[in-house]
């Protein structure tokens, strides 16, 4: 039996459509990319030490947002400027709400059931529709004090929010704050800047 000769020729791969392709994809891409404005881009100044100068003559309003908690680091009262802006009853509905949602997620942990999963999904419904309660009444308390002015050289810009949390506070109460101040949301879906400029109170110091 004749021994068979081995192929020596080798197929040859042309790379060049791939290489027109990838090129043709990198180029539909660069076109069609739209840039937003990234979610949680604040404005925040810590605060400075006590060596500090002092303040300029056009010093911007501050707007002081004392935040007190009670003994569980819930939200139990917060004042604008000395005054509250925010009831009670929603205060207690926005305890009320977060407790159910802690509660639903501790039982669907221990028991993966289509019924823990619906009470899951129904106390966050419900939390975030107190969570929006609460942010669009701040932001409506603000935005009655800077007049609506949110472009240049408007009430936005002449302000600062400044906010002084008991160190015990549950931080996502912070969060809703700084999402109340920071901007508003339009009739088209569009975020409009609030107050720009964010700052933390200074901790106080321990007895």
């Amino acid at each position: 039996m004749a021994k068979r000769e081995p192929l020596s020729d080798k197929i040859a791969i042309d790379m060049t459509p791939m290489i027109d392709v990838v090129f043709q994809l990198i180029t539909f891409f660069m076109l069609t990319l739209k840039t937003v404005i990234t979610e949680g881009d604040f404005d925040i100044r810590m605060p400075l030490g006590a060596s500090a100068g002092a303040a300029p003559e056009d010093a911007p309003t501050v707007l002081r947002l004392v935040m007190k908690a009670d003994g569980e680091g819930r939200l139990a009262k917060i004042n604008m400027n000395g005054n509250p802006i925010v009831g009670d009853d929603l205060l207690s509905e926005l305890a009320t709400g977060s407790e159910a949602l802690r509660q639903a997620e501790d039982n669907a942990a221990k028991s993966r059931t289509e019924g823990t999963k619906r009470r899951v999904d129904a106390a966050t419904k419900q939390k975030n529709a107190v969570v929006r309660q609460f942010i669009d009444t701040i932001r409506g308390k603000v935005n009655g004090v800077i007049g609506g002015g949110t472009g240049p050289g408007g009430g936005a810009d002449n302000t600062e929010a400044e906010i002084d949390a008991d160190p015990g506070l549950q931080y996502e109460h912070v969060v809703y704050v700084i999402t109340a101040v920071s901007g508003k949301e339009t009739a088209d879906g569009q975020t409009v800047p609030l107050i720009k400029k964010i700052k933390f109170a200074p901790p106080k110091k321990q007895r």
